[in-house]
């Protein structure tokens, strides 16, 4: 495809037209080819007439033979002006608009109005070069804006765009890659050079590129005009009918749905101008502020455990190890936790008890008791003990056998109070067990019963401390906004993050993703992996299926501290909760105060989004997602409902153009 870079207006094509035809030159297929324009130069009051910028653009693609995408400041009937995304084809007509959700955040803010407190329509258009969504600028930072609009049937996203320089800029950019992972999805990102407003021209940054769903992006070298990029979408289709690690797929969407019902605006209406639109976000971002506790600690410092694990491969391991597993996991951080005063928050990583069960099988709830660890019980009172020793917080994953549910258990993260009290559990949603690798039970598997004995906000519980408001998630769930999202609004400000991660070709997408969980939310992330695994009986040296690479990310996305290796490694950072506080009031960095879930929530109410909640309520001792049995049938319904297409589908481009 093509990205430009060059400006635009309906009223002035030249340099546009001059890059297509140069671009058009250098290719030796005069097929129909897919190309995007930047967000259209100068400010809202040169909006025009939708049917103009139509025409400006479906003169450029009849030209140059293209499906084109672009966005522009267009003036309604009703006389308020939006940004609109437009697609036009290759015959000059228009194939879809698509209208700006968030308002113009990068910019400032503008004299514009935009649907950020009404449903959005999620326009895809099914032509032969791929199925096509538009999303304006800031929406591709919005995860569950691009969720909605891949699961409407979108594998190409056209985000025409204008950046600018500031301390967020890399971190947007980056989103662009997990967007593209999450959703098993292309993005596509022209921005302009410069913009002229007003009379006056600046310069702007290049964050012109395309961004696929696995490798490396794409990006603009320099000033050029247009980069080419090849669409390898046959190779997407095939990818998406894979079961494994297929997020589209796999995705819970059902189970997030009767939150967002709660939650969503009733007949809010979107601001008009820029004055409007700060005076809107300020209410927003206030109404969120919580006075701060009498006990409050602001700063303070967090200790990182990337450990090596004793791997246990035998029902009789899972106990015989456990004691032996926490103690190497205390003696890698008592020396620090002993000199560092100002430590008050300790994480391991995921299932450091006992490494993880796989080896031991898919149907494992006849050693259920074994497998998992109870609150309270010897292995956790060891930890409430350290804890109360330290003066620390403590936070990890384990296996948890739970009474209540018999010959099942689930992966489990926990929070203990520096005074050994047990003040947060949280189950983990998003699992291997999907892919059929791991027997747990996830509180979706059983949501009806979960909900019914729990409540719904039991799924995502945070702990309000004297050390700021802590939530947990579980490795995989990181490649799922949706879950740090629903802890957020409930009021998180640190996300832990228990994980026992692989090597492998996501690792690229997995940290992308943890980057945009801190970002999106405005949150820290603090991701402690395994070091390794003593995985092989009778061999004294660790493998190193797990790669370690612990690290803390902070709320604007960045990373503030990396264990960049494998190997047992203590980690220390700091929270600044202050700082954390001083971005929330920020209403240009804050995205949370954007989220209306009127947006998205009746897709995600849709029958058939996702995996579906409820497959596992009776027969523990099975497994009904081995094999991918359950992702496949999602995978199955997606293909016949049009939302993914076979890569044999037939013609995955135009006719040549017939000689005029």
């Amino acid at each position: 495809m093509i990205l430009l870079q060059t400006p635009w207006m309906p009223t002035d094509t030249k340099a546009a037209d001059a890059a297509l035809a140069q671009a058009r030159r250098t290719m030796v297929d005069d097929g129909t080819v897919l190309a995007l324009l930047p967000h259209v130069d100068g400010g809202e009051t040169s909006a025009a007439a939708e049917s103009d910028v139509s025409a400006a653009l479906g003169k450029l693609a009849k030209k140059y033979n293209l499906v084109l995408g672009a966005s522009a400041y267009v003036k309604g009937s009703d006389g308020n002006v939006r940004t609109v995304g437009i697609l036009v084809g290759p015959d000059g007509k228009q194939m879809l608009t698509s209208a700006k959700v968030l308002p113009d955040i990068v910019e400032g803010f503008t004299d514009t109005t935009a649907e950020t407190y009404a449903p959005a329509a999620f326009t895809v258009a099914k032509t032969p070069l791929g199925q096509i969504g538009i999303l304006c600028g800031e929406d591709v930072l919005a995860p569950h804006i691009v969720r909605t609009m891949m699961v409407r049937g979108a594998e190409i996203i056209l985000n025409p765009s204008r950046e600018r320089s500031d301390h967020l800029l890399a971190t947007r950019i980056l989103a662009r890659t997990a967007r593209a992972y999450e959703n098993l999805c292309y993005v596509a990102t022209a921005s302009a050079l410069s913009a002229t407003i007003d009379g006056n021209t600046a310069s702007l940054p290049k964050a012109t590129g395309l961004f696929p769903w696995a490798g490396a992006a794409q990006m603009a070298a320099g000033d050029e005009s247009f980069i080419k990029a090849p669409l390898e979408l046959e190779v997407l289709r095939q990818r998406r009918l894979g079961p494994t690690i297929n997020f589209p797929s796999i995705v819970r969407m059902n189970l997030y749905a009767p939150g967002y019902e709660k939650e969503k605006s009733q007949g809010r209406i979107a601001p008009k101008t820029r004055k409007a639109w700060i005076a809107d976000a300020k209410a927003r971002a206030e109404a969120d502020v919580k006075p701060a506790r009498k006990d409050a600690i602001d700063l303070y410092g967090v200790m990182i455990c990337q450990h090596v694990v004793h791997q246990s491969n035998t029902p009789d391991e899972l106990v015989a190890k456990r004691n032996a597993n926490l103690d190497d996991a205390f003696d890698l951080i008592r020396q620090y936790m002993a000199r560092a005063s100002t430590m008050k928050l300790a994480v391991f990583p995921e299932f450091f008890l006992t490494g993880p069960v796989s080896p031991l099988g898919n149907k494992l709830g006849h050693v259920a008791d074994k497998i998992g660890v109870t609150f309270p019980g010897p292995e956790m009172d060891r930890i409430a003990k350290f804890a109360q020793e330290t003066k620390c917080y403590m936070s990890g994953g384990v296996f948890e056998y739970d009474p209540e549910w018999p010959q099942r258990f689930f992966n489990t993260a926990f929070i203990y109070d520096d005074n050994g009290n047990l003040i947060h559990r949280y189950r983990k949603i998003h699992c291997g067990d999907a892919m059929g690798f791991l027997p747990d039970t996830t509180p979706g598997s059983v949501f009806d019963q979960y909900v019914d004995k729990y409540g719904y906000d039991h799924l995502f519980p945070v702990a309000d401390t004297p050390i700021g408001k802590l939530a947990t998630v579980v490795c995989f769930d990181n490649n799922f906004p949706e879950t740090h999202r629903a802890m957020v609004k409930r009021g998180a400000e640190v996300i832990i993050h228990p994980t026992s991660e692989p090597h492998g070709a996501h690792r690229q997408g997995w940290d992308a993703s943890r980057r945009m969980r801190a970002f999106e939310n405005t949150a820290y992330v603090v991701t402690c992996g395994h070091g390794g695994e003593y995985f092989l009986p009778g061999r004294n040296v660790p493998s190193s299926r797990a790669r370690g690479y612990s690290k803390i990310v902070n709320f604007d996305g960045t990373i503030q501290a990396e264990a960049d290796t494998a190997g047992q490694v203590p980690l220390a950072g700091v929270i600044d909760l202050k700082a954390l506080r001083r971005a929330r009031a920020d209403i240009q960095a804050n995205l949370l105060i954007w989220d209306d879930p009127v947006v998205y929530a009746g897709e995600y109410g849709k029958p058939q989004r996702g995996l579906p909640n409820n497959i596992w309520p009776d027969d523990p001792l099975g497994n009904p997602y081995a094999g991918g049995a359950e992702v496949k049938k999602v995978i199955a319904g997606y293909l016949k409902e049009g939302i993914f297409v076979r890569p044999d589908a037939g013609m995955v481009n135009y006719p040549a153009k017939a000689a005029e």
